[in-house]
């Protein structure tokens, strides 16, 4: 049974889509309960909920506030998602959240800041009066008030940004060394760079598009070869695969393959069909 979880992308045009990745509606197909595997990436997220609360699956559990700002983390974060889903994320390009809230990326990093202390009262009253509209007609306006609070100085210097696009499109193969390069900084200027203005390093957000991008092809495959899909994402063996998945995601492959024939994978995150 494939999950119910459904997750629409729209991808913002003009100017905004220079630091939003993309809007993602969520809606459930049937009443049913689902948890979700978000792989993180770098991404910022800033979740619009206007139905029952997406709910954090840590060493405890807890409701995910309407319109908090869900900063980057160095693992993946399980999401529980259950009764009446009516959900658009804003999803910022790694780097890029902090031209709009106005925290910086290292204060984001590993947490998850409260809409309050991101947002005024204006712009919180302003999303909540969303609610009645269609989906595509809430984008629109979430995307009005957001270039509303654009502050283009606080954007990432332009090698940070040529950085992330060299990861995204190497899917994250490639080298702290080689990305150095390509963007004619030394290696301890990118990586200050991107602590500063990411709030994780170019080695981290590689290893983790990697890892997301493996398990969207896993997903695909009706039995996915692991040591072929190691080769082919660059790592050293098997065993390193193993040893990644297993830190980046809190799963072995193994597991993974034996709960995907009831997933679908979405964008940088894969949903888990449990019935209720």
């Amino acid at each position: 049974m494939r999950s119910p979880l459904k997750m629409t992308v729209h991808r913002p045009a003009g100017r905004l889509s220079q630091y939003v990745r993309t809007f993602q509606v969520f809606s459930m197909t049937r009443p049913a309960g689902v948890s979700v595997l978000d792989f993180g990436g770098g991404n910022v997220l800033v979740p619009v909920c206007f139905g029952d609360p997406v709910l954090i699956e840590d060493s405890a559990s807890y409701e995910l506030p309407m319109a908090a700002v869900v900063g980057p983390g160095k693992q993946a974060t399980w999401l529980r998602f259950h009764g009446t889903i009516d959900q658009v994320n804003i999803c910022f390009l790694p780097g890029a959240a902090g031209a709009f809230v106005g925290m910086p990326a290292p204060e984001l990093a590993g947490r998850i800041a409260p809409p309050d202390e991101v947002w005024p009262r204006a712009f919180l009253q302003a999303v909540a009066d969303l609610q009645a509209l269609p989906p595509q007609q809430r984008i629109s306006k979430l995307a009005d008030l957001l270039l509303a609070r654009l502050e283009p100085s606080r954007q990432p210097r332009a090698q940070v940004r040529q950085a992330v696009r060299l990861i995204q499109a190497t899917r994250g193969r490639v080298t702290v060394r080689s990305l150095a390069a390509q963007v004619n900084l030394s290696i301890s200027q990118l990586e200050r760079s991107f602590t500063r203005q990411v709030g994780m390093g170019p080695k981290q957000l590689a290893r983790q598009t990697r890892v997301s991008a493996l398990a969207a092809e896993a997903v695909r495959l009706a039995s996915p070869d692991w040591a072929v899909l190691a080769t082919n994402y660059g790592y050293a063996d098997q065993a390193h695969l193993v040893r990644e998945f297993r830190e980046l995601t809190g799963l072995t492959p193994g597991r993974f393959a034996n709960a995907k024939s009831d997933a679908d994978f979405l964008q940088d995150a894969v949903a888990y069909h449990r019935a209720v």
